[in-house]
């Protein structure tokens, strides 16, 4: 190799194992986008992690075939985050990449080649193939990979393609590469002299059109104005318009905007923090000079979005960026009002909902060093905002931090948002705000052990109460048949008596659909999922099946399959029929869902929130979405219809998991002025932990369960790695699991549980079944993962085992 011969080392946006080695003559700076050949017919856009010398000895590396970016889109902090998420999550680090940049950074093989600027048209030095490449380029001006595929017939398509870019002759088309097109608005501008004004013979509907412009102009002289504006104002037709063109009267002009919305909210001033919170807030600012992670363990309506915004300001005096975690879009709304209506524009926003190329925007808005005005120093977002492009972060606030909405499922990587940020804030030498009225177990343990600081707020502000808890015996209600559409006489009343008083209700019912389950009256039919192992919920107002795992939907039958009777009865309920029976209970009155069927539309959720905010409508129904953190101020009562249903799940943390959501959505009454109420309609009154809900005992609580979970060595006293296998063929699961579990048995004895079926056996027509491994805190993690990994590699290039997909996640949820 030449001594100019550089070996760059790139990470690939695909599911497989380490990075890859190419070379160039061009020395790359970490951090870029290159385009490089991966197989046989793929290009695909790649980061660069390391340059070097070291030629690999075991192959020859192909040559970079493109660099896309004059400057790196990813910081040396961000790869630093890859590669640790990818160790510590036991996943590839090309689905970290996958993850973390935004779809409009990544290229694929629909890239087209074009002839080089400066290439001069001689094709002596060339050979057949390449020569009819170039001819092809003459003709058709550019040509994808795959129609080169074609052209030439030919494997070494990839080898001729690199002789003439490398000669100069032709080129990657860069504007393929980066898939992220800028904004432009057309404007209308007047570019005829006064002259010719005065020369040109107009008709009637012209002289109108040009008049109104030109009056628009001179009353709005800074303002530009587009086409639609414009005929809008004249009601007349695009062809008048376009004849004003042709006249050379009237021309368009494209401006560059911005998808990112500046907003104007009206700025208020700090609250003057009261006493405790102003102890609580010293008590922070004196942890952080002795531990990184801090935890602020306030009640319900304690004020701690108050106290971030006191830290936020101070991170921002210092110059600093500042990351505020969200479990999910569902809170951002009310948050992000909040913090624009105290920093305005510096306050930018990243979810699942912004499109691709907003994603783009807000991405280089996190990167901006020049203008501060396109910045944003404040990102409120999701998990996935821990992978923009910081490089000066000073504090990490993750809001709700006990929620489970925080750990990515699918796809990998199945990284804890939580975690990763306290990973993230150390690369930057930075702090982390840990804050929530009901912290998990884990994070309470961290705290024993001297890992993390505590702060504690036990007090509303502004002097509210706690709202009052009672519990509702529905077994006897349902006994004397004084259930009414589910609800009990007690929380009939209690309605009525809020909303006569002007207050609003929140109910909580963490099923949605009109019912889980219909069946035959004769035969107890029950339609099912065909790609699922589960009931179809029944949707009332489509008259549809529909299932939750896959989507799949059907129509309800006309009669039953089995028997051909007509007639079908529903059990369970679910938001949709407790929407139906407060409109028979309370017809003067609005109540609207709030779930993921009425959300699913971009702007859906503010609208609600909204119309929730501004007493449009008197009674929300949600699930978990009402749950976490949103603050209505005339909030008097809050029903739970079905306490029990959370209880009842195969899972060590369904008692954390329901005791957190009965905190929460108690939290919503009584947040202003006059104390709450909440009532829990359930079937077992007796049940412990109603007492300690009802005094606000989450410490005795946490208690109970830290001693349950030491008993049974379960997290936090270990750590729980779980191996999910998955296969259409039900009998080669059950065979390779079982191999599976004794391999692993060989190596881990019996820290490995299982092998066993999940809850739900069967989604999208594969089966699963799990296998569950704990290591005990005393041992090593990191040598657990290892033997591990060798394990599964060794299983999976078993011919047998190939077809088998197996899914690890590492602390399990």
């Amino acid at each position: 190799m030449q001594n100019n011969m550089y070996y760059i080392d790139v990470i690939l946006p695909l599911p497989v194992k380490g990075v890859f080695t190419y070379c160039s003559n061009d020395m790359l700076i970490i951090g870029q986008r290159v385009v490089v050949q991966f197989g046989a017919r793929k290009l695909y856009t790649a980061v660069v992690c390391r340059v070097h010398q070291n030629c690999p000895t075991n192959y020859n590396p192909k040559d970079i075939l493109s660099i896309i970016d004059e400057a790196p889109i990813v910081n040396q902090k961000q790869l630093d985050l890859w590669f640790w998420i990818s160790e510590y999550y036991m996943c590839n680090v090309g689905d970290v990449m996958n993850a973390a940049l935004p779809s409009l950074f990544k290229l694929t093989s629909t890239s087209k080649i074009i002839i080089h600027t400066d290439y001069d048209g001689d094709i002596d030095h060339l050979d057949d193939n390449e020569k009819s490449i170039v001819n092809a380029l003459l003709f058709e001006k550019e040509l994808s990979v795959n129609t080169v595929f074609k052209l030439i017939n030919t494997s070494k398509v990839f080898s001729y393609i690199n002789h003439l870019i490398r000669k100069d002759v032709i080129q990657i088309k860069e504007e393929l590469n980066d898939k992220y097109r800028e904004k432009k608005i057309r404007f209308i501008k007047c570019i005829a002299s006064r002259e010719k004004l005065a020369n040109t013979i107009f008709t009637k509907k012209q002289k109108i059109l040009l008049d109104t412009f030109l009056n628009l102009q001179f009353q709005h002289s800074k303002k530009r104005f587009k086409i639609s504006e414009l005929l809008d104002t004249t009601k007349l037709s695009r062809g008048v318009f376009n004849v004003l063109v042709k006249k050379g009267i009237f021309a368009m002009e494209e401006i560059r905007v911005s998808r990112i919305i500046s907003h104007h909210i009206a700025p208020i001033k700090d609250k003057t923090l009261s006493n405790f919170q102003t102890k609580a807030l010293k008590g922070i600012q004196h942890s952080f000079t002795q531990k990184d992670v801090c935890l602020l363990h306030g009640v319900t309506s304690s004020g701690k979005t108050e106290l971030y915004i006191k830290l936020i300001q101070e991170q921002l005096e210092k110059g600093k960026q500042i990351l505020y975690l969200l479990p999910e879009i569902a809170l951002t709304t009310q948050i992000i009002k909040r913090l624009r209506s105290h920093f305005g524009n510096k306050v930018g926003t990243t979810h699942s909902h912004i499109s691709n190329s907003e994603r783009v925007e807000v991405w280089r808005a996190v990167q901006e060093k020049e203008n501060k005005k396109l910045s944003y120093p404040v990102i409120i977002g999701a998990r996935s905002s821990l992978f923009l492009p910081f490089d000066n972060l000073g504090l990490i606030i993750v809001d709700e931090e006990h929620d489970m909405s925080y750990k990515q499922q699918n796809p990998a990587p199945r990284y804890h948002a939580r975690d990763t940020a306290i990973y993230l804030a150390s690369l930057h030498k930075s702090k982390v705000l840990l804050g929530s009225a009901t912290p998990c177990l884990e994070t309470f343990y961290n705290v024993s052990k001297g890992k993390f600081s505590l702060v504690e707020m036990h007090q509303r502000f502004a002097h509210i109460e706690l709202p009052d808890i009672k519990t509702v015996d529905i077994r006897k209600a349902y006994l004397k048949k004084q259930m009414q559409y589910h609800f009990s006489t007690n929380l009939i009343e209690s309605i009525s008596v809020s909303l006569e008083l002007g207050k609003q209700v929140i109910l909580f019912q963490n099923r949605r659909g009109y019912s889980p389950i219909i069946s035959c009256v004769d035969c107890s039919y029950t339609p099912n999922c065909k790609n699922c192992d589960v009931s179809l919920t029944y949707y009332k107002w489509n008259n549809s099946l529909k299932c939750h795992y896959c989507g799949y939907a059907e129509e309800i039958p006309n009669e039953c399959p089995s028997c051909k009777c007509k007639e079908f009865s529903d059990e369970g309920f679910g938001t949709e029929q407790i929407e139906e029976g407060l409109g028979q209970l309370f017809p003067n009155y609005v109540a609207k869902r709030l779930d993921y069927d009425t959300t699913r539309r971009k702007h859906a959720y503010q609208k609600i929130i909204s119309d929730f905010e501004q007493g449009k409508i008197d009674i929300l129904v949600g699930t978990q979405m009402v749950t976490k953190g949103l603050d209505f101020d005339n909030v008097s009562l809050v029903g739970i219809l079905n306490a029990d249903s959370m209880f009842n799940f195969p899972d060590f943390r369904s008692y954390e998991k329901a005791f957190q959501l009965l905190v929460q959505v108690s939290g919503r009454a009584g947040r202003k002025e006059m104390k709450g109420k909440v009532l829990v309609q359930t079937f077992d009154e007796e049940k412990e932990i109603f007492s300690l809900l009802k005094e606000y005992n989450y410490k005795t609580f946490i208690k109970n369960q830290l001693a349950e979970r030491k008993l049974f060595l379960y997290p936090p006293y270990a750590r729980l790695i779980g191996i999910t296998l998955k296969h259409k063929n039900q009998n080669k699961l059950d065979n390779a699991a079982k191999k599976l579990a004794l391999i692993m048995r060989n190596s881990f004895g019996d820290r490995v549980l299982g092998p066993e079926y999940p809850y739900i056996s069967k989604i999208r027509n594969y089966y699963h079944k799990n296998l569950l491994l704990k290591i005990e805190n005393k041992s090593s993690i990191r040598n657990a993962k290892q033997i591990l990994s060798m394990i599964l590699d060794n299983f999976s290039s078993h011919s047998e085992f190939k077809s088998i997909r197996i899914v690890v996640d590492v602390d399990l949820l």
